[in-house]
């Protein structure tokens, strides 16, 4: 049985530093960006990212990229 596998649009979530709760632990926030286009270059996913984290009231701590894929069977 051979497998299909499809690449689906993928997300992009933005974590953020929203500062220390009262035991020093960081407290950390996120934003997650939908219907990221699967042919989008790294590098493009990046820069617009990090445009989007310098209009936030947070420094952004990571950039994270997810895939999502559909598998069926042939």
């Amino acid at each position: 049985m051979a497998v299909i596998s499809t690449e689906l649009e993928g997300k992009v979530k933005l974590m953020f530093n929203a500062g220390s709760d009262e035991e020093g632990k960081m407290i950390t926030k996120s934003k997650t960006l939908s219907r990221v286009k699967s042919n989008a270059a790294d590098e493009d996913i990046y820069t617009v990212s990090n445009e989007i984290a310098r209009l936030q009231e947070y420094p952004v701590t990571s950039i994270r990229k997810t895939e999502e894929y559909d598998l069926i069977s042939d």
